[in-house]
């Protein structure tokens, strides 16, 4: 299939319709659209064209989910907006896209069943090239989930990789995570070595770190995927990694630490932070405080002291006591005093390397969320 193929299909139904049309896929991107002079166009038109999306505030229409189930000419109508007719490009119970034109009279009166008929027509004729398209292509490429899933796969000696991780919040998480992935698939997945699964319910795409796409161009389509799906969409960025299912673990520990509906971040922004909660996560289980550390997070609790903050400060600072009581906005004095009687009331000895390694760990990662 080629642009030119449907490009001709909108002209032909423009000149059968007598307005203008564009072809959209699911996502929500102008794939084609005519070129017929003379008829009237609005901003709305303009603005898809330009941005070969369906801009932000018209998007409501184009994913109403009744519409898109059914095989039925709309009128659509939206103050300052040019009405429209649209219909949906349907096959097997699958939703391939959409044609719209416009057609001021609408507004006033029904739709001629003739211009009805040349619009159901076009929505057939259209079938077999939107199903050519990338994104509605149901498959996923079996070496994209190779990639992901199994860390013996075979990759070229040096070949870095980048991988997306991806989190929707929605009443209906498994059909939203698969219409993310056809969108990162048209976006990013016709280089080499790359492609958008779907994994556990999520959408995940990985490509060869030499692609170079930046973090805005991430944010550019994490925004374009909210305004498609039209509910909170998360993105978050792992690697490059000669590994790729490293990545991909880097990129989940990521996105865990991501709010929904954040903008795209790295897991080298937040690498520190993200390893310690896994860390924490995974010794939950193991008893790592020592008596005295829990009698000293006793005696903060029930009596509202701060010997346990006291304790963290010194040893983040590295015992630089200076450091540690100005984090604190306390004297050196008052720390002092306070490190003191750590040890007389608790018994706790930070003069031992491996207690102090122990005592950080247990107050550090109890301290995380």
């Amino acid at each position: 299939m080629t642009t030119a193929d449907l490009s001709a299909l909108a002209d032909a139904t423009a000149a059968a319709v007598g307005g203008a049309v564009s072809v959209m896929d699911p996502a929500g991107y102008v794939v084609a659209y005519s070129s017929l002079p003379g008829q009237p166009i609005d901003d709305v038109r303009r603005d898809g064209i330009l941005g070969k999306q369906v801009p932000a505030e018209y998007m409501a229409h184009h994913t109403d989910e009744n519409f898109r189930r059914s095989c039925t000419v709309r009128v659509v109508a939206v103050a300052g907006v040019l009405p429209r007719l649209a219909v949906p490009v349907t096959s097997g119970g699958e939703y391939l896209g959409s044609i719209w034109c416009i057609v001021p009279t609408v507004a006033v009166s029904p739709p001629e069943p003739a211009v009805v008929a040349a619009l159901q027509r076009a929505a057939a004729e259209a079938v077999p090239l939107l199903s050519q398209r990338p994104q509605a292509v149901g498959v996923e490429k079996p070496r994209a989930r190779e990639l992901l899933t199994d860390p013996t796969a075979v990759t070229p000696d040096g070949q870095l990789y980048t991988v997306l991780a991806t989190r929707v919040q929605s009443d209906r998480p498994d059909a939203a995570a698969w219409r993310l992935r056809g969108m990162l698939e048209l976006t990013f997945g016709q280089q080499l070595d790359s492609g958008a699964v779907v994994i556990d319910g999520a959408a995940f795409l990985v490509m060869r770190s030499e692609t170079h796409f930046s973090i805005d161009e991430f944010e550019h389509v994490r925004r374009r995927a909210v305004s498609a799906l039209g509910i909170p969409v998360t993105f978050a960025i792992g690697g490059p990694d000669e590994r790729p299912s490293t990545a991909r673990v880097h990129a989940q520990w990521a996105l865990d630490a991501c709010e929904d509906g954040s903008s795209t971040i790295v897991f080298d922004d937040v690498r520190v932070g993200a390893t310690l909660r896994r860390a924490g996560a995974a010794l939950s289980q193991v008893p790592l405080s020592l008596p005295a550390v829990e009698r000293m997070l006793a005696c903060d609790a029930a009596e509202g002291t701060d010997y346990a903050a006291t304790v963290l400060a010194l040893l983040a600072h590295e015992s630089n006591v200076a450091a540690a009581s100005a984090s604190l906005y306390l004297h050196p004095n008052t720390f002092r005093y306070r490190l003191r009687r750590t040890k007389e009331l608790f018994g706790l000895d930070l003069d031992d390397a491996d207690t102090r390694l122990l005592v950080w760990m247990s107050l550090r990662l109890r301290a995380e969320p």
